[in-house]
């Protein structure tokens, strides 16, 4: 099928066509009255929360020795010294006792194994008094019953996991992980294999796209190679709608002759943006089809992975009732110039090293291709559309994507 090509419009801020595209997702109510669904506990680490969960029980839930000893009632050890030591009677006036066991009825304190000599197995000899609470855990001391342990909207950690078990909590109610298509496009396009043919490309975008994915708590699924043929494009697209919270397709974005994303979004659902001012990511495509949303990527690596975070990211994380978190940034001082276009934001990676009291941020190959360039960069700087660039030694903000650990 012969598609007139559609030229795109690369002008608009990134950021207006994010508002746009999320505005819209909440006005069809994919943002809003999210479903929930009930898990164990155990299977619960990343989710987030749709409501506040509260203890069960308290913990602990009844006063427990806080230490291998002996249980006593401290007011029999009164007058306890080093020149005048205290016999007590085993298992009348002192029970041994281990860290976690029940405090013995009656009883009020603890004395540390370490502080407490033993004769005849009858009898325990103490060198100084207890006071009452003496290493107890009394009920509650850790979580109080009816206690809000976490809010709605909250990511588990694995603390929280320990929390909410020690607590009685087995099961959390959570949103569901979104569901995503990745869709990988193009007659060139194969899999990855040791001897592609010239004019062939690995595919690799999809397990980079589904890793991101699955970082940002989506559920991510590669859909077989589709080459450039517009129906059965559209017979996957379709497929996927059905099946998936979220389309990424991945290549065709772009306003060639086989490239039919744009057309394809915008003739079965509502086009909104075709091209941003980024570079690189230019031609990404933001559409939405029977309520969902559905995002061409561009095909070049570092561009495919730009459009992911600047556009899916955001959307996934809404999807599950949480604000994306924010990149961590630091202060660093440019290596070399950063000569740049105006017109269009740039996203330009870096490499980062500690040169005495001072960090240098040093820019990597800025092709859009270059995988390796962003796998082996540390951090992303951010040229403004009005800017031209910024001078070698002038500091910046750079964006990490990686630990500053040892630099």
């Amino acid at each position: 099928m012969l598609l007139a090509r559609k030229v795109f419009v690369p002008s608009r801020p990134w950021q207006e066509a994010l508002e746009e595209f999320l505005g819209a997702l909440r006005s069809s109510g994919y943002l809003a009255g999210l479903p929930t669904e009930e898990i164990d506990v155990t299977q619960a680490l990343g989710r987030v929360t749709a409501a506040p969960v509260y203890a069960a029980i308290s913990s602990p839930h009844y006063p427990a020795a806080a230490m291998d000893g002996i249980a006593v009632r401290a007011e029999t050890t009164f007058g306890a010294s080093e020149q005048e030591p205290l016999e007590l009677a085993l298992d009348r006036e002192a029970v041994v006792v281990d860290t976690g066991d029940p405090l013995p009825e009656g009883f009020d304190a603890v004395i540390m194994v370490e502080e407490v000599a033993f004769q005849d197995k009858t009898t325990a000899i103490i060198k100084r008094p207890a006071v009452p609470g003496q290493n107890v855990r009394p009920v509650g001391e850790d979580i109080t019953a009816g206690e809000m342990l976490v809010p709605a909207g909250h990511s588990l950690t694995p603390y929280d996991l320990g929390g909410l078990l020690a607590a009685g909590v087995t099961r959390v109610t959570v949103r569901p992980r979104p569901r995503v298509a990745i869709l990988p496009t193009g007659t060139e396009i194969v899999p990855p294999n040791p001897n592609p043919a010239p004019g062939e490309i690995l595919e690799s975008n999809g397990t980079m796209l589904a890793a991101l994915v699955s970082q940002w708590g989506g559920v991510p699924e590669v859909y077989p190679i589709t080459p450039d043929d517009y129906q059965l494009l559209k017979d996957r697209l379709d497929r996927a709608l059905e099946e998936k919270d979220l389309v990424l397709i991945n290549a065709g974005s772009s306003a060639g002759r086989d490239d039919y994303t744009a057309r394809l979004v915008e003739e079965t659902g509502h086009l909104l943006t075709h091209g941003v001012a980024t570079r690189p990511g230019k031609p990404v495509i933001l559409g939405i089809i029977r309520d969902k949303p559905v995002i061409g990527v561009p095909g070049y690596p570092v561009s495919a992975a730009l459009c992911a975070e600047l556009f899916a990211k955001p959307v996934l994380y809404y999807r599950q009732g949480i604000k994306p978190p924010a990149r961590e940034q630091v202060r660093a001082v440019l290596g070399r110039k950063i000569h740049s276009p105006l017109g269009r934001e740039e996203f330009v990676r870096v490499r980062l090293e500690r040169e005495g009291d001072r960090l240098v941020a040093t820019p990597t190959s800025r092709g859009a291709g270059t995988i390796m360039a962003l796998a082996r960069a540390d951090g992303i700087v951010v040229v403004p559309r009005l800017s031209e660039g910024f001078p070698a030694g002038q500091e910046v903000t750079v964006n990490l994507l990686r630990p500053l650990s040892g630099r």
